[in-house]
């Protein structure tokens, strides 16, 4: 059994709830005779596997199809003794009528089966069924915000007469461009030589609300299946991000993931859009200083802001909207999760046991997919830490060099060392609290691995 990594346009799943079975009741094997309390569960067909998962405790897995088989025999009341003896029969029928001396005909070990699905809190003996409120209701105060809307509204946002007319805006979007060259992508928004504070702090403002509308994008075509969300902060390795948790669409048939998984970037088109008509109407009229003036060069900058954020989504090695699409194309949830397990082992293994962590008796999806995946995973990162190492911390040290010598140089004015020094300040302390972010996950990362080790 998988855990399946949750779409948070996003991170792995949060532990289900702070409630726990204790060691000794999980340590104790099924009793043949047991009968079972299911917990309400979603059960999606996942390639050759289901997906398994309750909204409650916010919790899915990916199980293979006698897991499925199982879990139903569970929920119509079977005892593991019962199960045995009927996955037995099937065995031995399908084998001829008979089964050599010591096979159970058991792909799936059904008391193990039975112990992992205790453990997560998807069952209980009869007598215990009270404690899954128990565990739902005893969890620790998630500080994300949810998010809740009417379905009927989500869906008529995301309606098919909605979506055309917001195709219909980007076309018009688009030939505004074709036939006026000022409107198209400004490769240099971001290059300023003046009012770089003010232009930085409204660039940060404006493009939290860009933000926001992204993951409003994803949480609104998820809340059309009835499906509520959670919206938190994170990180990217050191690029803080928004992060809207939508482990529900787990819950839904593979093929109604996509539409919020990609809504986010649907939504960015639709900004580029009306942000692009937005300066055709300022150089038209002339308001705000026209093309000359501090509002069209503010927005030709967010426009590059959001186009550098949709081209960052591709970096599928991390956990981007685009990996999200892809572990549901290829029915591999838990992609990033093996890739990382993987990587461990053949570190391990080259090192002679002196790095990494040996796995054991790993249980790979699909191996031809974990090698191509492994392979973006490790090349991106390095480009990425590549990138910080001689581009983001060297650019960050040039604006305090430069805010330096403005404020030793006499001649320079009160105003442009205030312009500096902000704009570095405010530079500097994105990125540091990126790299603790990303530090601080990955002393976690170190310790959990530690101790699970042990």
């Amino acid at each position: 059994m998988k855990g399946a990594a949750s779409p948070s346009v996003g991170e792995d799943l949060p532990a289900a709830g702070g409630f726990s079975p204790q060691p000794a009741e999980l340590a104790m094997p099924a009793a043949d005779d047991e009968t079972y309390y299911v917990v309400p569960l979603s059960i999606q067909p996942d390639g050759e596997d289901y997906i398994v998962g309750n909204a409650e405790l916010d919790d899915y897995y990916q199980i293979p199809a006698q897991g499925r088989a199982i879990l139903a025999m569970l929920q119509q009341g079977d005892t593991p003794g019962t199960i045995k003896a009927r996955l037995r029969a099937d065995a031995a029928a399908a084998a001829g009528g008979s089964l050599a001396e010591g096979e159970t005909g058991d792909p799936v070990d059904v008391d193990e089966f039975v112990a992992m699905l205790r453990e997560i809190g998807f069952l209980y003996p009869i007598a215990d069924a009270a404690l899954h409120r128990v565990r739902v209701e005893s969890g620790p105060a998630d500080r994300r915000i949810l998010f809740r809307m009417d379905a009927r509204i989500a869906r008529a946002i995301f309606s098919p007469l909605t979506l055309l007319c917001y195709l219909g805006i980007v076309g018009y979007a688009v030939v505004l461009a074709v036939s006026d060259p000022g409107l198209r992508l400004n490769p240099h928004a971001f290059f300023i030589e003046r009012n770089l504070a003010p232009t930085l702090v409204l660039l940060l403002l404006l493009s939290s609300v860009a933000v926001m509308l992204h993951e409003l994008g994803h949480m609104t075509a998820a809340a059309r299946h009835g499906i509520s969300s959670r919206l938190g902060i994170g990180n990217r390795l050191w690029n803080i991000v928004a992060e809207a948790d939508l482990s529900g669409v787990l819950a839904l048939p593979k093929r109604q993931r996509y539409l919020p998984l990609m809504a986010g970037m649907m939504v960015d088109l639709l900004v580029i859009a009306l942000l692009t008509l937005a300066i055709s109407a300022l150089v038209r009229t002339g308001t705000l200083g026209g093309r000359t003036g501090f509002a069209v060069p503010l927005l030709q900058a967010l426009i590059l802001q959001i186009v550098v954020t949709i081209t960052w989504q591709f970096n599928f090695f991390l956990k981007t909207d685009i990996y999200y699409v892809l572990s549901n194309y290829w029915s591999y949830p838990d992609l990033d999760a093996d890739a990382r397990l993987y990587l461990r082992d053949r570190l391990h293994r080259l090192s002679n046991g002196r790095l990494g962590a040996r796995a054991e008796s790993p249980n790979y999806k699909d191996v031809r997919i974990l090698n191509f995946f492994t392979v973006f995973w490790v090349v991106g990162r390095l480009l990425a830490v590549g990138t910080l190492v001689l581009v983001f911390i060297p650019t960050i040290y040039l604006y305090v060099a430069r805010t330096y010598r403005a404020y030793r140089d006499p001649s320079a004015s009160s105003g442009t060392v205030y312009d500096l020094g902000i704009f570095t300040l405010l530079s500097l302390t994105i990125l540091v609290v990126g790299l603790y972010m990303w530090l601080r996950g990955r002393g976690s990362a170190r310790r959990t691995l530690r101790k699970d080790s042990r």
